[in-house]
């Protein structure tokens, strides 16, 4: 597979032909043959027209099969996330990226404009994206079902490619050429292992047989290829410390007890579960802030070594100023840096030349791939939901109104005598109501539950050849490729339904409530829940639904006769009367498809191309191009998040009148996946034109009419490019090119997945809602929320200039001769980017609705009294009531609620969450430079070669995007290089990434050495990070992420084995002195960015492979 080359020193037109057909393979010595007047025409990526690579007017860079092999790669992602180029890429690897909605996946992000800004083609031809999306709606080819047994090359056209490719080239073209003229037999095989990783290990074995008929007609390849990989946690990575921390809750007990243990419904609080000494240190911090006094509640059994395991409260990544009283237990061991993974894959290849004017071709594709995701044996819902407390917890009759079948007589049922409830007293619990959301299954033990399978199948039919027309040799090309990909990910998820009636005793597949589900609830103001025991947080997410709660009050059968208590807290594991039965957990948390995809691809292509007439300098060339493209997306939701079923039944009373409204009846993923059939179809026509206007100068000329019907509609794309050479040492080269992509159909139709983001919150500063300040961009504050999308079918194109100037000198006589020197400036000028909508345009509405409601003193209230529980008093900011601080008189949230935004109706205000679209807004300005150097010689010890790779980003300037008006996370940063950017508009981008390489090689042996340099880069997020870390915390915090060098080492041994057998034997390491990761401090134990960096650490690896 990686065959040592023997390599003398470059004539002067060999030379020529190194430096510009393989600009990019930094690491490998190619053998030429070829007579210097012996220059092939050939196709090569981002033009249809065949002629000499050394005239290339685009900068196209090659990475062959040598430099692949030479970089210790496993899979092409090894190739992509070394590229300069490449920067934001997501992948499985090394981190939780995109909340493991891409598990096993990775794509290319060429200059960091997204996944979608980069076209991937296999052989030329398109290939379907995958079934699933990134965060912000990118859709992207999965690269890791291309097997690496079956490439030959992959070739990058860096300036952009929308005149002659179409949609979505804006950033590049990335071309996978596979070995479709092999000829022979290989075996291969090859381990890597993190080092310290014990039997963990990354294998691969794969075959190739190529078949060559007699008369050289007929060419038949088959490759297959497996892949495993052992799962890694995350303590063998290379940045795992004391710092890094893995924990999660391991209790119910969720926030504030104290609405429901008020005096004045007879409550009896067990007092064991107030933390006595975090209240204090809490009460502390938020007096210096000048806020009231807040107690917090934790299970008493927290700490206790009779669980078995270790528990604790408070950890080192708290805000300083909300120090959280959740009990958490250690799950380092169940977090993995690598997921269990199998992929196997066949590849073939037939071809027949038909007669002398017609060649058939064609190419088959099957790869499928498994993930087992990290799992801790447990699983836990997004948000809470309510316990009703045990008969006689409450000692009057408003507080027993909260109490389980406080309204069975109602119907005809005794009142419940409940022994075996969790909560009670007797039982170790907080004998009150309460909001209760925990781990399903403790202690934690792990699982295989969590799956993510991909499937990707493909098939490309082509006849070329050529014909000829009014004396005029034509070359014609016509093809069919389609290609499909399914994707479904697994999960256990809380049923919400279940999970709801097990809280509250009624659970259990054995279990028939005796009460009833449609019991009027306004009978019985429910103590002081009220309307809020219903409350939306947003549509199909409500905190319970009135049949549980209904089916809770009225029952009395609670805890009998096949009726099961789930008890959230730790009481659980230390009184086997309390625990949970298997039996119950799993009625509770079904699993079921979290993602279920079906994307599906056709391409017709019609190419024809020749000359059309000779000028001075040479024959006018032309292309001529049809493409019809067939896109399907399809996605099904499982039966519990069917969006489309209008079920759950929430009128006021029992009279079911029809106010129904949808409920999502699964916990962990309300809107992660919903059913659709999307389709387009796109037609496209093109024209390239290669005219030789002088000996020394070669151009190209290319246009592209693209139309997607309906809203998006058609597209114009021109490219100008031209190339200069003045002596056969020297070339010069520029072009110009206007692209597009148009929106994503998924972000169009349904809009992006749900997710949690960052964003700045303008009302919810407690003096701001008081009117004290001003509800100013100045006076937000930074808040978590969870979003979720909605169709954006007036979305437009995004559309680009890009420019290139470059030059190439290849020396061809004197010292200097196997020298190559290239650089190419670079900028691209992107306008209408499709961005999610800010969350701050948003809430522009909710700004609308607050300055009016804040100008009439009518609308004020006594901020403490918005607690649940608590009696809603009116103040007069103006006159207050004696002993009432200014600051506690404060907008009725009431008055400024808006339909899309949901906040917590309580004395925080907090932003829960908010539906946003997607926009066409603003405009992206990317410029750098791309340096490559490299100088070969032999001599009596070998064949020598060093090289040089660098990519300077001068600038990712921002200008006009909606919520971006502070700049990138507030700092008022707007030009992304540099930076950790904001995580959706644009990713991490480093300023300077590059490396250095050295190649030795002589007779049978061979060795490579790659030092790679990431530069130092800005975390925008340092400084709001610091102002609410605790000091532990902010003293870690840095504002400049470290540059990071690393040095990857191989050697190569080729051995005669018997008969014309060749034996290839390879070892290597990467990051050889394994070196520390440049630590950032961020919400997880992953301290590192691992959108940059490979966690891995230090990897050995040995290879072998058969030659026959």
């Amino acid at each position: 597979m990686f065959r040592p080359l023997n390599r003398q020193f470059p004539s002067a037109r060999r030379t020529l032909t190194l430096g510009i057909m393989l600009a990019s393979t930094t690491i490998s010595f190619p053998t030429f043959s070829q007579d210097a007047s012996d220059v092939e025409e050939i196709i090569v990526t981002g033009s249809y027209i065949r002629s000499s690579a050394t005239d290339a007017p685009s900068p196209v860079q090659v990475i062959d099969r040598e430099s692949i092999g030479a970089q210790g790669a496993a899979n092409v992602w090894d190739v992509i996330k070394n590229l300069e180029i490449n920067s934001g890429s997501t992948t499985g690897i090394g981190g939780p990226n995109e909340g493991g909605g891409i598990e096993g996946t990775a794509n290319i992000n060429l200059r960091n404009l997204g996944q979608n800004a980069t076209l991937t083609l296999i052989n030329g031809k398109r290939q379907v994206s995958a079934a699933t999306t990134t965060r912000g709606g990118g859709e992207f080819v999965d690269i890791n079902s291309i097997p690496t047994t079956m490439m030959q090359r992959i070739e990058i056209l860096t300036d952009g490619g929308s005149a002659l490719y179409g949609s979505d080239a804006v950033a590049g073209v990335v071309n996978i050429i596979m070995r479709t003229d092999f000829v022979g037999t290989e075996l291969y095989g090859d381990v890597q292992q993190i080092q310290g990783a014990g039997s963990k290990y990354d294998s691969t074995v794969s075959g190739i047989y190529g078949w060559e008929s007699a008369d050289t007609a007929t060419n038949f390849v088959i490759s297959g290829e497996y892949f495993e990989r052992d799962l890694v946690p995350v303590s063998e990575g290379s940045f795992f410390d004391d710092r890094s921390e893995f924990l999660n809750s391991v209790t119910g007990v969720y926030g504030n007890f104290t609405p429901f243990a008020q005096g004045f419904l007879g409550a009896n609080f067990n007092p064991a579960y107030v933390n006595v000494e975090l209240t204090a240190q809490n009460n502390a911090n938020r007096a210096s802030r000048g806020l009231g006094p807040q107690i917090r509640y934790t299970d008493p059994l927290c700490g206790d070594p009779s669980l078995g395991f270790d528990t604790r409260v408070r950890n080192r990544e708290e805000l300083f100023t909300s120090l959280s009283p959740t009990c958490e237990t250690d799950v380092s061991a169940f977090q993995s840096i690598l997921n269990k993974e199998q992929r196997q894959s066949i590849t073939a290849s037939l071809g027949h030349q038909i007669n002398d004017n017609a060649e058939f071709y064609s190419l088959f594709q099957y790869s499928q791939n498994k993930i087992n995701r990290t799992d801790r044996g447990s699983t836990q819902s997004l948000g809470p939901s309510t316990q009703l407390a045990a008969p006689g917890s409450y000692s009057n009759a408003f507080g027993a109104t909260l109490e389980l079948g406080a309204f069975a007589p109602f119907i005809g049922n005794p009142s419940p005598v409940i022994t075996n409830a969790p909560n009670s007293l007797a039982n170790g619990g907080p004998n009150v109501a309460s909001i209760v959301n925990g781990p399903t299954d403790l202690p934690f033990i792990g699982g295989d539950d969590q799956t993510t399978e991909s499937l990707t199948w493909g098939v490309q039919l082509g006849i070329k050849g050529d014909f000829t027309f009014i004396d005029r040799k034509l070359n014609y090309d016509v093809s069919y490729a389609f290609s499909q990909n399914s994707f479904e990910q697994r999960v256990r998820t809380v049923q919400r339904d279940r999970i709801e009636l097990a809280y509250n005793g009624l659970g259990g597949p054995n279990c028939t409530p005796n009460g009833i589900d449609n019991f009027d609830t306004t009978l019985g103001a429910l103590g002081p829940f009220g309307g809020a025991i219903f409350q939306e947080f947003f549509p199909g997410y409500h905190l319970n639904t009135r049949e549980t709660i209904s089916l809770a009050v009225t029952s009395s059968n609670q805890g009998q006769g096949g009726c099961e208590f789930f008890n959230p807290y730790l009481t659980r594991l230390t009184d086997p009367s309390l625990a949970n039965s298997q039996e119950l957990i799993e009625w509770m948390t079904p699993t079921q498809n979290h993602v279920d995809g079906r994307n599906k691809l056709g391409v017709f292509d019609a190419v024809v191309s020749g000359e059309l007439f000779d000028m001075d300098s040479g024959p006018l060339q032309f292309a001529l191009g049809y493409q019809f493209r067939g896109q399907q997306n399809r996605s099904t939701a499982g039966p519990l998040l069917d969006l489309s079923r209008t079920t759950a039944v929430l009128g006021d009373d029992g009279t079911l009148d029809g106010s129904t409204t949808y409920s999502s009846n699964n916990l962990i993923c309300s809107f992660c996946i919903a059913t659709y059939d999307n389709r387009r179809n796109i037609r496209a026509v093109f024209g390239e034109l290669s005219i030789p206007f002088a000996d020394s100068i070669e151009s190209q000329i290319a246009v592209r009419y693209e139309d997607y019907g309906g809203g998006i509609g058609s597209e114009i794309s021109p490219k100008f490019a031209m190339s200069w050479r003045p002596n056969d040492a020297l070339i010069f080269r520029g072009s110009f090119s206007q692209s597009f992509r148009a929106p994503n159909v998924s972000i169009v139709q349904q809009g992006y997945r749900a997710s949690s983001n960052r964003t700045q919150d303008i009302l919810s500063d407690q003096d701001v809602r008081a009117g004290i300040l001003a509800p100013t961009a100045a006076n937000a504050e930074p808040e978590q929320v969870f979003t979720l999308g909605r169709a954006s079918e007036a979305l437009g194109n995004e559309s680009a200039d890009t420019f290139n100037i470059g030059f190439q000198w290849t020396p061809i006589e004197g010292l200097l001769e196997g020298l190559n020197l290239q650089a190419d400036f670079w900028r691209f000028e992107l306008e209408d980017a499709v961005v999610p909508q800010p969350i701050t345009d948003a809430l522009a509405g909710e700004l609308a609705l607050f300055n009016t409601a804040a100008a009439n003193s009518a609308n004020y209230v006594e901020n403490d009294t918005l607690e649940p529980g608590e009696t809603l008093t009116s103040c007069d900011p103006n006159n207050l009531r004696a002993g009432l601080d200014r600051g506690n008189c404060v907008v009725n949230p009431a008055a400024y609620q808006i339909v899309g935004v949901q906040r917590a109706l309580n004395s925080d205000g907090d932003l829960v969450t908010a539906i946003i679209g997607a926009v066409n807004a603003g405009e992206i300005i990317s410029d750098g430079v791309d340096l490559k150097i490299d100088y070969g010689w032999s001599n009596d010890s070998g064949n020598f070669r060093l090289g040089l790779d660098f990519t300077h980003v001068n600038q990712y300037q921002l200008n006009g995007i909606p919520g971006l008006e502070l700049g990138l996370q507030g700092t008022g940063v707007t030009d992304a290089a540099g930076t950790t950017g904001d995580g959706v508009v644009v990713r991490s981008l480093p300023d300077n990434k590059g490396n250095i390489s050295f190649n030795w090689s002589r007779d049978r042996h061979s060795a490579n050495a790659i030092m790679r340099y990431i530069g130092s880069y800005d975390d925008l997020l340092a400084a709001s990070i610091r102002e609410t870390a605790n000091p532990e915390v902010a003293a870690a915090v840095t504002d400049t992420i470290d540059s990071y060098t690393t040095l990857d080492v191989q050697y190569n041994y080729t051995a005669d084995l018997w008969g014309s057998t060749t034996g290839i034997f390879t070892f290597g390491v990467l990051d050889l002195f394994e070196e520390d990761v440049p630590y950032r401090e961020t919400s997880g134990g992953f301290n590192y960015d691992t959108v940059v960096f490979d966690g891995r650490g230090r990897r050995i690896y040995a290879r072998a492979l058969i030659q026959f």
